[in-house]
């Protein structure tokens, strides 16, 4: 198949790569050309690569930020074809999805999709389609989307090892995302910020590096996707306040058998998780 790549960030290039590996023609764009060159280079992107490609790719796959995607499609939509499958890999997908199918000519579909991997560092030189091994891999379908899309894109989460393949609707995704990803890394970034001690670096553990790992962000993208995905996130940040809440009340009034049956729910449910 041949594969046309908007974006060489960590997600794209990753894909690419990997996507190479499994034996497609890939082609790929980035508004850096020396991330290009390097690509060619290194043998994951096609030698005769150029944005004119796009016309003959068989699916384009959008790694922008969200914004992004939907400009590039504008920008360039006099390049896609009939018969064209276009998606993305955005962490966030109501506002642009909606957007992107009122801009695609007739002709082309479009499903969207989200890889639910991803690492601390960011950018070209971070890529490893190995981080995709055994990560869920959520398809999210919309009013452009058809049946042989869900196929391309199952081949496409088999070729780079992706794990469960979820299929959904934008309005659940990023409902689904609100709770298991953004509210994540918000609970990542207060937790850092509620820090006043100064000897907290030396008092650390194994439980405190965990929690906190993903507050190593990338403060531009998250910004983007937080305010994209407003209102679910901050229904779900509610929710959250509310069992926190809760739990407090439980240590001031020295509750200690609500207190125990409260952990032992939560390790239950969360032990849960790990039946597949």
């Amino acid at each position: 198949m041949k594969i046309f790549v908007v974006g060489l960030g960590l997600i794209g290039a990753s894909y690419s790569e990997g996507l190479h590996k499994a034996g497609h023609h890939i082609y790929g764009y980035d508004i850096n050309e020396s991330l290009m060159e390097k690509a060619v280079q290194l043998g994951f992107l096609e030698k005769d690569n150029s944005l004119s490609k796009i016309s003959a790719a068989d699916l384009v796959i959008l790694a922008l930020y969200p914004k992004f995607n939907v400009d590039f499609v504008e920008k360039n939509k006099n390049l896609l074809t009939a018969g064209q499958l276009i998606t993305d890999v955005s962490g966030t997908k109501t506002w642009m999805m909606s957007e992107i199918e009122k801009i695609l000519p007739n002709g082309i579909t479009y499903t969207s999709h989200h890889p639910m991997a991803g690492r601390e560092s960011s950018g070209f030189e971070s890529r490893n389609y190995h981080m995709f091994k055994n990560a869920n891999f959520i398809i999210v379908k919309g009013k452009k989307s058809e049946k042989k899309d869900i196929e391309i894109l199952e081949l496409i989460a088999k070729n780079l090892k992706f794990g469960k393949i979820t299929v959904t609707d934008a309005k659940t995704h990023d409902e689904l995302i609100a709770f298991t990803s953004q509210l994540t890394h918000i609970l990542a970034v207060s937790l850092i910020q509620s820090d006043h001690l100064k000897e907290t670096k030396e008092a650390t553990g194994d439980s405190f590096r965990d929690l906190t790992r993903i507050a190593k962000i990338n403060e531009v993208m998250w910004t983007e996707l937080f305010l994209e995905n407003k209102e679910a996130l901050v229904t779900k940040i509610n929710e959250f306040m509310t069992e926190l809440v809760y739990i407090k009340e439980l240590i001031l009034d020295d509750d200690k058998e609500r207190l125990m049956n409260y952990l032992k729910e939560a390790k239950e449910k969360r032990k849960s998780f790990d039946i597949s």
